[in-house]
């Protein structure tokens, strides 16, 4: 007779418990992939819904510079196939903008005794257009598909070093902060706004970021840990001068290698004169040999070690700063300045040209841009809690301390390295330094919020943090529509109207709040002066509209109701101008004129609940006078112009 078996029950519990644990462990290994799944599906279709909005061209008959520069690397030599246009070869300096403009210049292209080369370093090619080159036979890769790439690598990357850090020095965070760390590297990166204009400027700066981040990965675990120690140093020390052979600038970036080794040497790690070397050897020989290479291609191109090129583009701009003036200015753009909040579609917007509240040296390049601090604000966190990791009885926090320290340190340098030699300020430049930042600012939120003694506080720290991650989100997510040149609207303009009409129960809960209805947007091809916020309709002079002769002005109006309203203003025509201005809401059949008359005047105007879109045309326009532009000479102007309650 058999006993029964005690343990069985025991036994049973112990495999359903473990297969508990490995569902959960599967459904959350499911979730991350789906949630990346997701986020690549947003890059790429980011990518390629937009439009070409550089305003000159940057490609040759419609091949990318990248891919030009790949068939010169596969003919064995560093200058392009191309040849320069015989318009430009006569011109007695063909670097004077005014003159080579109209001599088929190829716009930021470096020309050197008569041949075209890319100021742009060779990493993509190296690493990506080249090796698909090959496997394709012969096929171009898109720059578009090749910023994707870079940057979801490089995401993946970023994340892995969080995801690390946390499980060796926070391993008591929830899952929820994860993932709202996650969301925040992913939008908060300056990704979304790079891939919405993705040209061979985009290539460089997202295989810069690929590179940095990967080199950063391998450096901490190789610092931090003993097993396959060496490689994983060698592997982000090649990744480095990868990263250095995609934008020379982010040599800084070297600073991870010294960090590295000093603190291996401080931890005792090395403690012979042959591990010491053998380390110095693997952290910074890469590093160096990629310094030699790029100087050596620099000296192949254009006959200087130093030289990258800048000073041989073809472009309207000055590649050197004539001082230090600009420095001041150049770090509010980057760290400061905020973006504009409003009632129009996607609702965060970048002005144009970028404002600073003092005085900008002439000829300073200031292209759409807003500061790292309003963007993502959770970095400020890591500065809260710096001071307590760094003093910190506990090993781990000090170890944590240490590394947000370096990041931060590296991101200063590169924001240093963005301002100081480069005499403009662009949004794409953020790439290079923003992650940096993000994470030890995600890293603090973390520490925060479970260091804190007080229970109610670290909830608050929890909350409020994540509140920060989900504005920085939005906004991301915001200027993936518009980036640079509004890429979106330009190339789909159909599709962007349907998603603002279908976001614009924001906008209509607004004006239903205010009342009224609000003018929220303003374009015209003769020009437009804007006085005042557009959701600011109890100003005096909003705004002063000309309407040109061919193309006409476009208001965009947000209505909480069908109601009709006055459109006022005060008209003007030159001495051969129209006689009125005929207005339509474009959903309405109903068309009013206001006539030109030097004093106020209104126009009844139709409006639906919701976005109209309203056009205004000269009424029986002269031709426009000889030598002048139909498109941009004004033919009325409208001023003082404003809505009233009929």
């Amino acid at each position: 007779m058999r006993l029964p078996n005690l343990l069985a029950p025991e036994r049973t519990v112990r495999r359903f418990t473990v297969g508990a644990r490995s569902l959960s462990h599967d459904r959350k290994a499911l979730a991350v992939l789906v949630a990346l799944a997701l986020v690549l599906v947003f890059y790429s279709g980011t990518a390629w819904t937009s439009a070409t909005t550089f305003p000159v061209q940057v490609d040759v008959g419609g091949r990318d510079y990248f891919n030009l520069l790949t068939d010169a690397f596969l003919h064995g030599q560093a200058d392009l196939l191309v040849e320069p246009s015989p318009q430009l070869r006569a011109l007695d300096d063909p670097y004077d903008a005014t003159t080579n403009i109209s001599a088929n210049r190829l716009h930021d292209l470096s020309l050197y005794e008569d041949r075209y080369y890319l100021y742009w370093p060779p990493t993509p090619v190296l690493t990506l257009f080249g090796p698909v080159r090959v496997a394709l036979l012969g096929g171009d890769l898109p720059e578009r598909a090749a910023i994707v790439i870079y940057v979801f690598v490089g995401l993946l990357f970023a994340l892995a070093l969080l995801r690390y850090l946390v499980r060796r020095n926070l391993p008591d965070t929830p899952d929820w902060m994860l993932a709202l760390a996650g969301l925040a590297i992913a939008t908060a990166n300056v990704a979304p706004y790079l891939l919405r204009r993705p040209t061979v400027y985009e290539v460089a700066i997202s295989a810069g970021y690929c590179f940095v981040m990967a080199a950063a990965y391998f450096l901490l675990r190789g610092t931090l840990e003993e097993p396959r120690r060496w490689r994983r140093l060698l592997a982000g020390s090649v990744c480095l001068g990868l990263a250095i052979g995609a934008r020379a600038t982010l040599v800084v970036a070297g600073a991870f290698t010294v960090a590295a080794l000093m603190y291996l040497l401080r931890r005792g790690q090395l403690p012979t004169w042959a591990l010491r070397r053998r380390a110095a050897l693997v952290l910074f020989g890469p590093v160096a040999l990629a310094i030699v290479l790029m100087l050596a291609y620099n000296a192949l191109r254009f006959d200087d070690f130093t030289e990258f090129g800048l000073v041989y583009q073809l472009n309207d701009l000055d590649p050197y700063p004539p001082g230090l003036a600009h420095v001041v200015p150049s770090l509010y753009f980057y760290l400061l300045a905020p973006t504009d909040i409003d009632l129009n579609f996607p609702y965060f917007h970048h002005p144009f040209p970028a404002e600073f509240p003092g005085p900008v040296p002439a000829g300073f390049n200031r292209e759409t841009i807003s500061g790292l601090l309003p963007n993502a604000p959770i970095v400020l966190l890591a500065l809260v809690a710096l001071p307590l990791m760094v003093r910190s009885s506990l090993p781990q926090r000090r170890e944590l301390g240490g590394v947000m320290l370096v990041a931060t340190g590296v991101g200063a340098l590169m924001v240093l390295v963005v301002v100081v030699p480069i005499y403009a300020a662009t949004m794409r430049y953020s790439m290079d330094f923003t992650t940096l930042f993000l994470v030890p600012g995600l890293l603090g939120w973390m520490l925060l919020a479970q260091a804190v003694r007080n229970r109610h506080l670290g909830r608050l720290i929890a909350v409020g943090g994540a509140g920060l991650i989900l504005y920085s989100a939005a906004l991301g997510l915001a200027l993936s529509f518009t980036g640079e040149k509004d890429g979106l609207r330009v190339g789909h303009p159909g599709f962007y109207e349907r998603l603002e009409q279908a976001a614009s129960v924001l906008p209509v809960a607004a004006t239903a709040v205010a009342g009224e209805p609000v003018i929220t947007e303003v374009t015209s091809p003769a020009g437009f002066v804007k006085d005042a916020g557009w959701w600011d309709v109890s100003a005096g002079d909003l705004f002063v509209l000309h309407v040109g002769y061919e193309e006409p002005a476009r208001l965009k109006i947000v209505s909480p109701d069908r109601r009709d309203v006055l459109l006022q203003a005060v008209t003007r025509a030159p001495p051969r101008g129209a006689d009125g201005v005929a207005i339509k809401n474009r959903e309405r059949p109903e068309i009013s004129t206001l006539p030109v008359t030097n004093a106020d005047g209104e126009a009844r105007l139709a409006l639906e609940r919701g976005v109209n879109y309203i056009e205004l045309r000269p009424v029986d326009p002269p031709a426009p006078p000889k030598g002048e532009s139909p498109l941009t000479t004004p033919v009325v102007t409208l001023e003082n112009v404003r809505l009233a309650e009929r």
